[in-house]
């Protein structure tokens, strides 16, 4: 039928390995919903919404101690919650480098 090397045999089966992978994932994010949702979640995924966050998940995040929490949370209250990621900034406590470390463990919903 077709004379293929082994090595070009093995090139055309990653092909069509490939391709099906690619139709399978295809047809899943199509006809399954949660799956769609999952996708467009992706990014957020591990993260915590600054604006819901409470005293104890904030204190998970790696520098904030209980003080810096509550000032947080303080902040928050006072300000009707934050409208962008980068109002950290405004916090007693937090530094630039402490903000970018923070800014990709928090989102503002």
């Amino acid at each position: 039928m077709l004379n293929l090397t082994p090595q070009e045999r093995q090139v055309v089966l990653f092909l069509l390995t490939l391709a099906l992978v690619g139709m399978g994932i295809n047809f899943l994010t199509k006809r399954c919903s949660t799956v769609k949702t999952l996708v467009c979640l992706a990014p957020d995924i591990g993260k915590a919404d600054i604006n819901k966050a409470d005293r104890n998940t904030l204190m998970d995040l790696p520098g904030i101690g209980e003080k810096l929490a509550q000032g947080i949370i303080e902040y928050r209250k006072q300000q009707g919650g934050f409208k962008d990621i980068e109002e950290l900034k405004n916090i007693k406590g937090i530094s630039d480098y402490k903000y970018e470390k923070l800014k990709e463990l928090l989102f503002v919903k």
